[in-house]
């Protein structure tokens, strides 16, 4: 299985490679106020790809930590309705004579 993968990711790079050699002819990206960039076409996508995957994974992050809070806030419940319970039984003691 794990040549398969390795096989499997061989070909991604290499489809990458291919992709970037194909499209290495400058564009010109015209932004704002007059702003241009001129780079490979190959570059500007892998720029824009890279962002977007940052702003992913910076709104995925923002559902990760508000469910941490949550979670931490489930566990002090449990915790403190633990405590309550013990509190709640009657202490029993127990003779080693005995057992």
């Amino acid at each position: 299985m794990q040549i398969l993968i390795w096989i499997v990711r061989g070909i991604v790079i290499l489809l990458l490679v291919w992709f970037a050699a194909k499209n290495a002819d400058p564009v010109v990206l015209n932004g704002y106020m007059d702003a241009s960039v001129k780079a490979p076409l190959a570059l500007i996508l892998l720029a824009f790809f890279g962002g977007g995957l940052l702003i992913g994974l910076l709104a995925e992050l923002m559902t990760i930590v508000r469910l941490k809070r949550e979670i931490r806030k489930l566990n002090r419940a449990l915790q403190q309705k633990n405590r309550e319970a013990d509190a709640a039984l009657p202490a029993v003691q127990v003779n080693p004579n005995n057992v």
